[in-house]
């Protein structure tokens, strides 16, 4: 495995962490924060405190599995590029700052 791999997906989950911190730093107790964004937008609110743990536990575990699918050969011997990996986390990352956000929006606070 490339080391640049890892030290990019470190930098992504200490992003998420501190996307997390922020949040739960800003947020009210008792706020809900989204986990899942769909068509009509944000959806699935839960509370704070999970929806905070549970970004960057899923964004590691997006890592793990982007990474052990680009590392395994396809049936023609190729193998996909593993910058995918990384990728990948940078979106569930932003995913996550725009949902603490929409929590901030829902919860009537404007000093982000």
């Amino acid at each position: 495995m490339d080391m640049g791999l890892v030290i990019a997906g470190a930098i992504a989950v200490a992003a998420m962490v501190a996307i997390s911190v922020y949040g739960a730093r800003i947020l009210p107790p008792g706020s809900l924060v989204p986990l899942h964004h769909g068509i009509g937008g944000y959806n699935n609110w839960q509370p704070k405190t999970l929806a905070l743990i549970a970004y960057p536990a899923i964004g590691v575990l997006v890592y793990a599995i982007m990474l052990g699918a680009t590392s395994s050969a396809s049936s023609n011997g190729k193998t996909t590029p593993a910058i995918i990996a990384p990728i990948a986390m940078v979106v569930v990352a932003i995913s996550e700052y725009g949902a603490v956000r929409a929590a901030v929006r829902q919860n009537g606070r404007s000093d982000d």
